[in-house]
């Protein structure tokens, strides 16, 4: 992909964080809680991850995080040193380590919306 798409890209994540951050912070300070400590009782942790809006909200919340970090980390990365097989290196690497992040993360996600 080209580096402009690949910003541009970045651009919506960093969009999506904020309004997706916003959210999940409402939600668990004062969004169906009657208080700070009712907020961070388990049972209510729990219990958002059977809501459906909020399962999609960590979902969105895990992919825009991930790709602006790890896209960031590639260009801090790809500035530093140049050349087609560092950028091929770099590309790969960053690609693996965004994988096992949303594969762990979204495990997380789908075994809590479960029950398991």
């Amino acid at each position: 992909m080209k580096e402009s798409t690949l910003q541009l890209v970045n651009y919506i994540m960093i969009m999506a964080l904020l309004v997706t951050l916003s959210l999940h912070i409402a939600m668990q300070a004062f969004i169906g809680v009657s208080g700070y400590q009712q907020a961070l009782s388990y049972p209510t942790a729990l219990s958002r991850y059977k809501e459906p809006l909020s399962v999609s909200l960590l979902t969105v919340l895990l992919v825009a995080a991930t790709y602006h970090g790890l896209f960031g980390l590639r260009t801090f990365l790809l500035e530093e040193l140049h050349g087609p097989r560092w950028h091929t290196v770099v590309s790969a690497t960053v690609l693996g380590l965004a994988a096992i992040m949303l594969g762990w993360g979204l495990r997380t996600i789908v075994l809590a919306f479960g029950g398991i």
